[in-house]
């Protein structure tokens, strides 16, 4: 069978129902009620489909709690001109009952001692032409590649953005959001879990500023505190498995967890692994062309504790018998800002497919997306996007580093870390083109092995020297 029984593709109706439920439980983050509570609701829906071997695996992780925390500033010389600017604590960062020091941006590395540095974090903002010049496959119908741009929800140093302050040995830091198109503070990253020994808190663009120009005025002073804690506990990786014609597997999955009650990310993901889950439940076991593992991990905001765990206590597992591994995240709306919020458009987010370099597993994504209308997506290549990393950006990323062939299926809007991740973000229309795109994939590879793909696996591209300039400039501007 290669062909597509329709009928039984969950519809998108259903699928924003998952997410919908998912999302109203409230916050998401690992150890959280919420997701304690995803987790017995995946176990449930996994032992309604009468998946085999139902487990919640047990994970230790690191879990982060804060509460909203207060920052004022004032004249140096004008105490009681003191004005409050609203924060969020960076997770993972340490806890004061105040400090108090003078302001320097972090960019005055002389002047930094004793100080509390602050830091303006832009947004990478990517025109789509840049990522067009890395890949040969991709798919932009109404040729918008070469005009559009993307603000990704991370500046050029990820989750690293406070390192720079640690090393300048300040009191504190304070980071604005400097270009993020509404206003916010409510920017949960890093979410690494590395225990950052300094207090840290984000404020919001408006608020920004006028941090800034009272720093333009001359000497101004600062007083920042919040309480937090990081206690140890355990999430659960969720793992359901239903056999089929081969001895040989593909693992399906994605993470349950999220920084706030967070749609898009990743309840979008929870149901696009439901769905697959739900279709290949009512084909035949004679025509699934391999045996699936359905595996929602914990814990991507503690670091992806889940999905390292899983590649721990499965080596043998992913070496010798998994074909593939398709990881699936973040179906999202494209968005603009009107009066300092944002407007979910009817254009999807450009996605992008990290594929490892697997002529075939290339060629097969792309006819799926192709043929599933799909536009706006692109096969990324597993590493060096963004510069230097060593595995795609996803939750399913650590697969490619272990050597699992992977195809990690990734949307990066600027609100995923916010609270305005909410279900008007979901692009539902991408729902069911992206579960009928990732039954062809599986379809296709029916006469492909786990050990044949590793044979076919290419050494790494050199990347185009416009790549390299753009990632340049990105580390001048920083």
């Amino acid at each position: 069978m290669s062909h597509i029984e329709s009928k039984v593709v969950p519809s998108k109706v259903r699928m924003m129902a998952w997410i919908t439920e998912i999302y109203n439980q409230g916050i998401r983050r690992p150890g959280y009620p919420a997701d304690d509570w995803v987790e017995e609701w995946i176990k449930h829906q996994f032992e309604s489909l009468d998946l085999e071997d139902v487990t919640l695996d047990p994970v230790p992780i690191k879990k982060w709690e804060a509460d909203m925390g207060t920052l004022k500033i004032w004249p140096k010389n004008k105490p009681d001109n003191s004005i409050e600017i609203p924060c969020f604590p960076l997770p993972y960062t340490t806890p004061t009952d105040g400090i108090e020091a003078e302001l320097c941006l972090l960019s005055d590395k002389e002047k930094l001692s004793g100080k509390i540095g602050v830091y303006n974090l832009e947004l990478i903002d990517l025109p789509t032409f840049v990522l067009k010049d890395m890949v040969q496959h991709y798919y932009d119908p109404k040729n918008e590649f070469d005009t559009i741009s993307q603000l990704m929800p991370f500046g050029i140093a990820i989750q690293d953005a406070v390192e720079p302050a640690m090393e300048a040995r300040v009191l504190a830091f304070i980071g604005i959001l400097s270009n993020y198109p509404w206003e916010t503070q409510n920017y949960y990253v890093p979410y690494d879990a590395k225990e950052r020994n300094l207090p840290g808190v984000w404020v919001s663009p408006n608020n920004g500023r006028k941090v800034t120009q009272l720093m333009s005025d001359g000497p101004t002073m600062g007083r920042l505190s919040y309480s937090g804690k990081i206690s140890e506990t355990v999430s659960h990786n969720i793992i359901g498995t239903l056999p089929g014609m081969s001895e040989e597997w593909i693992v399906i999955g994605t993470h349950h967890d999220g920084p706030w009650a967070s749609a898009v990310e990743d309840a979008s993901g929870v149901a696009l692994v439901l769905a697959q889950a739900e279709y290949w439940t009512k084909i035949p076991r004679n025509q699934r062309p391999f045996s699936l593992m359905f595996l929602m991990n914990c814990g991507h905001m503690a670091g992806g504790a889940g999905i390292w765990a899983f590649i721990e206590r499965n080596q043998k597992f992913l070496h010798n018998k998994v074909v593939t591994t398709i990881h699936l995240e973040h179906v999202a709306c494209d968005v603009k800002s009107e009066n300092g919020r944002l407007i979910p458009l009817e254009t999807p987010t450009v996605r992008w497919w990290f594929t490892s370099r697997i002529n075939v597993l290339e060629e097969i994504t792309e006819s799926a997306f192709v043929k599933e209308a799909l536009g706006r997506s692109i096969v990324m290549p597993p590493d060096g996007f963004p510069p230097g990393l060593e595995h795609p950006p996803t939750d399913g990323g650590p697969f490619h580093t272990e050597g699992v062939p992977l195809i990690s299926l990734l949307a990066a809007p600027p609100y995923l870390f916010d609270p305005a991740d909410t279900p008007a973000k979901i692009h539902q229309d991408s729902l069911e083109p992206i579960t009928r795109a990732v039954i062809r994939i599986i379809n296709a590879l029916r006469n492909e092995t786990a050990a044949g793909l590793r044979e076919q696996v290419r050494g790494s591209d050199d990347f185009p020297e416009q790549v390299k300039k753009f990632a340049e400039k990105l580390l001048e501007n920083e």
